[in-house]
């Protein structure tokens, strides 16, 4: 008996600890899963399985990152109730596809490639038993918030975004401005001029009454902002929750 009061003494110890720090625990681990693109290309992604009837959200990861970039929030989403998946774009992490850091070779294969495979993404995570398509949510950083956002113009059931340091294309911000039922949480750094300018003018066209607008302090781009200031986070789980868990 009184080694475990011991025990359970040092593990409080360590917990307090790690919150005095800052530091977060190691998240809980997704299944690492195949997804087909259209062409054959072995898409890789990360499936956080709630367990349960809940709404979905795909996360899409920054060009200088791949899907383990959204380790630490696909985990706090699926804590909170959510089916999860983040996904390696063709050519980053683990995925297939030809691997490039010249933007000249990357640009077409972005254009004319991703939109495809993010779609495949979506079809495998709304296939799974459990994920309530009615109400699903998107996530992007930097190169991922185009993607992200043209999800959503493709697929209206989606009602929440996420985006982090990027811009949206033409399209998708007449999605926005004609869609006030689209909820947008939108985060970038002061000093990351033109991904802030992209953030805010989205921001700006959405007539959502559950719009958010975080330009923080610095010049970190994309999902480490997260590791900067630890409260986004929460935040961001919290809004999700909101839109998706507490409105349908």
């Amino acid at each position: 008996m009184r080694h475990t009061l011991i025990a359970a003494a040092a593990a409080l110890l360590l917990v307090t600890t790690l919150s005095a720090q800052g530091r977060k625990p190691k998240p809980t681990a997704g299944r690492d899963v195949d997804i087909k693109a259209a062409d054959g290309v072995t898409l890789k992604g990360t499936y956080y399985a709630a367990g349960k009837t809940a709404p979905g959200i795909l996360l899409l990861h920054q060009c200088n990152m791949d899907r383990h970039a959204w380790d630490h929030l696909g985990a706090d989403l699926n804590a909170a109730g959510f089916n999860v998946l983040t996904l390696d774009f063709r050519g980053f992490g683990e995925s297939g596809g030809e691997r490039t850091t010249d933007f000249a070779k990357l640009g077409p294969v972005m254009q004319q490639k991703w939109p495809g495979d993010v779609d495949a993404a979506y079809a495998w995570l709304t296939s799974q038993a459990n994920v309530d398509k009615s109400a699903m949510g998107a996530g992007g950083a930097s190169c991922g918030v185009t993607q992200a956002a043209d999800l959503a113009e493709r697929h209206p059931e989606i009602k929440a975004l996420l985006l982090m340091s990027g811009g949206v294309s033409p399209r998708a911000k007449i999605h926005i401005e004609a869609t006030p039922s689209l909820a947008i949480y939108g985060i970038a750094s002061t000093e990351d001029k033109g991904p802030a300018a992209g953030i805010t003018a989205t921001l700006d066209a959405s007539r959502s009454a559950d719009k958010v607008l975080k330009i923080e302090p610095g010049s970190l781009h994309g999902a480490p902002i997260f590791d900067r200031y630890r409260s986004l986070e929460p935040a961001v789980v919290r809004w999700f929750a909101a839109q998706l868990l507490q409105k349908h």
